[in-house]
Order: C-alpha cells, then structure tokens, then sequence
C-alpha cells in the first residue's frame, strides 16, 4: 500500500468536505501509470500507440499483478523492439492505496489561531508553533494563500482511501458515477449544479448529472476536452477528515 498526493481545486475540495464527492477522474498518462510493470521509457513514450483499438482487461494478469489494465497495442515508431506487440498499461495507485488531498492553504502561527473559533487548522507535528489554514471556506481576511502544489504532507486536513481503481473512456461515465464526482442536486428542481450558490443562478444548472460533468471537464481541461473521449483512470474513495498520518491503514 502506498501514499500519493493529489491537487484538487476550490469546487472540489468543497465537495469532498461535504460528502458529495466520492469518487476522482484523472486522464491516463504514462505519470499515472506503469508500461509493463515499470515506470515507462523514453522509448515507450516515443512511439505511437493504438488508443483507438485499446481494451481493458480487469486482471489479474498471469504474473498476479493486480487489475485493472489497458491492453495497448503498438500502432507506430521504432519497430525495434516494439513492432506488432501489445503491453499492459495499469494505475500506479490501486485499491488499498491511500491519497492525501492537497488545496490552496496557509502556512501560520497556530498560537495566533488557536483561540479563534471557526478556524479549521491542521498544526505541524514538528513545530508546535505551525499550523495550516484553509481558503475553501475561509470568512475572514485572508492570509497569504499559498498554492496547492505546495502543501506539505502534515498539512493535508483530508485523506482518500481507495475502495476502486478502474480503467475506462470518459464518455462511458455512468449517471450514478457522475454524481458521485461532486454534483449538487437540487432538492425542489431535481437538477444538478457545482454547489448550492451554482444552483440559483440561472443557466448553471443541468438537468442529468452526467451534463454536469461533461460541462465540468470541458472547465478544467478546455474546450472539446469531453468530446476527445480520452482514456481516464477513476478513482473511488470514502473521504476521511483527518490528516493521513492520523488514519490507521
């Protein structure tokens, strides 16, 4: 079992703090998985690879490698070694793996925050006098906010258990999964929205959730990025609100 931090933004740390968010789409890149066991070479990434005839076979593979894998075939390149084989590709995090969340936060003096009540803070191990603040539901004058790249592990207020890992093309997102990306539903409408305050202003709203997301992904990853239909990796989890070093595997 093995620990990996992950960069969520603003919209969906907030949805995993309010327990809608359970389940995390990535796209599948040779950073977030392995080429036959190993971490891919220079000359794997150079060749040109048949995604469109790509398959997923949920394993396990004859060695008793954990699935799920994507079954690629060699399409073009150097034919020399690659020429008219398939390899398996897998996610580096499988399930039992545990993912620490990192957002857009401060580094501060805790003893300046410790008396204050509603200040939600994660206090450093090392150094008693360090303690991290939150801007996803921060109401007071902000501090100086640091990107979310840069959170150090202690600092994480949120830890993601992997209950699944699969393999599948984006567009093949069910209803049900797409609400569990975060979606708000409306209680009175039925429709879906990023949150509440999405919710009442008009055009923000989507009548599946699966509209949602498609609306969702083309925000993060640009114009036409849904409709590309890429290979993704996701990720199901029972967010925990502790921090990972707090967690018991």
């Amino acid at each position: 079992m093995t620990d990996h931090p992950f960069l969520f933004s603003g919209l969906m740390v907030r949805a995993l703090l309010d327990g809608r968010k359970t389940q995390t789409r990535r796209l599948l890149t040779p950073h977030n998985t392995f080429f036959d066991g190993r971490p891919w070479s220079k000359l794997a990434k150079a060749q040109e690879w048949d995604w469109g005839n790509a398959w997923v076979d949920n394993g396990p593979s004859p060695s008793g490698n954990p699935g799920p894998y994507l079954h690629l075939p060699w399409l073009a390149g150097d034919a020399d070694p690659f020429e008219q084989t398939v390899h398996r590709i897998y996610p580096k995090i499988q399930t039992g793996d545990r993912i620490w969340v990192k957002e857009t936060h401060a580094i501060v003096p805790s003893t300046a925050y410790r008396m204050s009540t509603g200040v939600e803070q994660t206090v450093n191990p090392a150094d008693r006098d360090d303690a991290a603040v939150y801007r996803e539901g921060w109401e007071r004058s902000a501090p100086s906010w640091k990107p979310s790249i840069f959170m150090p592990r202690w600092a994480s207020r949120l830890t993601l258990p992997m209950a699944a890992v699969k393999i599948e093309r984006l567009q093949d997102i069910s209803e049900e999964d797409a609400f569990a990306e975060g979606a708000y539903r409306g209680k009175a409408s039925g429709r879906f929205a990023d949150n509440y305050a999405a919710m009442a202003i008009a055009g923000d709203w989507f009548a599946t959730a699966r509209a949602w997301y498609r609306n969702l992904w083309d925000r993060i990853n640009g114009a036409g990025a849904w409709d590309k239909n890429p290979w993704v990796i996701a990720y199901s989890f029972d967010p925990l609100r502790k921090n990972i070093d707090e967690v018991r595997r």
